[in-house]
């Protein structure tokens, strides 16, 4: 489990504040994840399978910070969410930023925060399954692909996804 706690969050010049996350951020990173999918158009990905993707509630979010044993990171600006990364060990479970703040390096900012936790964890890489139109964005922050997978979705639907590392 992450470290930091909301009284020792970290804020960049852009007023983007990184902290971790609490079982009662639950609802805002269902939020931020739901209108990030929803903004997605069914260009890599079936309509149906994004639309099974954006219907995790936050209980799946309180459950994946509890006995899911993952960490979370949000990243806040003006006391309200833009995003958020979850990691479990070496696994970068999830990232995602609210649409109207994508571009404007908050992924970069949660990702960059979840591989210092992961290498002060021992880590020596960070591994991501990532939806096929993401990783692009990991490729340009440093991810290698290891080759292409599937990412199970409630429904029993699933992505086009890519397998990814990043050396720490």
């Amino acid at each position: 489990m992450l470290r930091t706690t909301p009284s020792r969050a970290r804020a960049s010049r852009s007023g983007l504040w990184i902290r971790s996350g609490q079982a009662a951020d639950a609802s805002a990173c269902a939020a931020v994840m739901r209108s990030a999918i929803r903004a997605k158009r069914p260009i890599h990905h079936p309509a149906r399978a994004l639309a099974a993707w954006a219907s995790l509630p936050p209980l799946y979010h309180r459950w994946a910070m509890g006995p899911g044993g993952e960490s979370y990171l949000l990243a806040e600006r003006g006391g309200r969410v833009q995003g958020y990364a979850a990691l479990r060990g070496r696994e970068l479970t999830a990232a995602f930023v609210r649409p109207a703040a994508q571009g404007r390096g908050v992924g970069r900012a949660l990702v960059a925060a979840a591989a210092r936790a992961a290498r002060r964890a021992g880590q020596r890489e960070l591994r991501v399954l990532a939806a096929r139109e993401a990783a692009g964005f990991y490729a340009s922050i440093g991810f290698y692909s290891c080759g292409r997978a599937r990412l199970p979705l409630p429904g029993g639907l699933e992505l086009a996804a890519v397998r990814m590392r990043l050396r720490l």
